[in-house]
């Protein structure tokens, strides 16, 4: 199993609740990109925006208050691979919180726990810092992530996890939380942030095996490590193919400038779920609608700029990315 697995698993464990919580999933998931018969397919990673776009599609189909407690606690813990035993074989809840965030990017680049313990009040606050993104966050996304975590971690200590506060975005009822989660709430600004009593999350976990845990936290930390490698890759050749004119750029002159053998090149990237004809074309996507809409160039001198040998190949390229011409695109999109 690697990360791109483990992601699958997690998104449609995700679209599974969706389902059982009456949502359309269907509509869900139209014309997002990895997705086929509602599901997520193995192949690139899974796009922030995506994952944020799905979110705000349900939260808008959804009558739901709680939305993302009823998603959290609804989801099964399986779908997060690796995690769940080292979670569980984990010598106390403090153990298993902190190797939730050391590994969350394994199923998740949403966001990240930051962790602060203040041994001299006794408290471990544990604040959810969201991605920047061009896709706004979706509270009810975090609000899943944080519930299930809790959650989780009430269940391994044997329901001896407490904590002191939940403090929760405005736009989310905290009566219905603390109701929900039975633990104190309140609206704040800011992001997302739940502080434990600290010694509630030491107590030795019953039942856990050292050995498993050892087994399980060496996979897990080879998978991020081999991701992060994967990921310095991708934006290694990302720059390599943004000088210049990266229309023109082919995997031969790449590999030559990273001193490795175009075949080494293309096994390495299918490591990752992903080719380099979906690099490129996913940096000549992204610049294009940059110079198009957000520096306002005309259609020629882009195309000419991307590399193109003509305007009309960067047209047809274009409507093949977004279903619609660079100039209609712009009309759509105008400020």
């Amino acid at each position: 199993m690697n990360h791109l697995r483990i992601t699958s698993l997690w998104m449609n464990s995700l679209m599974q609740a969706f389902k059982q919580q009456g949502l359309d999933t269907r509509s869900l998931v139209a014309g997002l990109e990895g997705f086929s018969e509602n599901q997520l397919q193995e192949g690139p990673p899974l796009k922030l925006a995506t994952a944020r776009t799905l979110w705000h599609r349900a939260q808008r189909q959804s009558n739901d208050p709680l939305l993302g407690i009823s998603i959290g606690s609804s989801q099964n813990f399986r779908s997060t691979g690796v995690l769940m035993p080292i979670c569980w074989h984990s010598p106390n809840a403090r153990k298993a919180l902190e190797h939730i965030s050391s590994f969350q990017s394994l199923i998740s680049e949403n966001g990240q726990f930051q962790i602060v313990v203040s041994e001299d009040q006794g408290l471990i606050e544990c604040e959810y810092i969201p991605r920047a993104s061009v896709t706004p966050v979706n509270h009810h996304q975090v609000l899943s992530v944080i519930s299930a975590t809790l959650l989780l971690l009430r269940e391994i200590s044997g329901g001896q996890v407490a904590t002191k506060k939940f403090y929760i975005p405005h736009d989310i009822d905290a009566e219905k939380v603390a109701d929900a989660l039975n633990c104190q709430t309140e609206n704040c600004d800011g992001n997302f942030k739940l502080v434990f009593i600290a010694g509630s999350l030491d107590k030795a976990i019953a039942g856990r095996d050292e050995h498993l845990y050892h087994i399980n936290l060496a996979y897990a930390e080879g998978m991020i490590r081999a991701k992060r490698e994967g990921q310095t890759l991708i934006h290694r050749i990302k720059r390599i193919i943004d000088t210049g004119s990266p229309a023109t750029v082919n995997i031969d002159h790449v590999a030559k400038t990273l001193d490795i053998h175009p075949r080494v090149l293309q096994r390495n990237l299918m490591e990752q779920g992903i080719s380099f004809r979906q690099i490129k074309e996913a940096l000549l996507k992204e610049r294009a609608i940059d110079l198009l809409i957000s520096q306002s160039i005309e259609v020629e001198v882009v195309s000419e700029y991307l590399g193109y040998s003509e305007p009309s190949a960067f047209q047809r390229a274009f409507k093949k990315w977004l279903g619609v011409t660079p100039r209609k695109f712009c009309e759509e999109n105008a400020p």
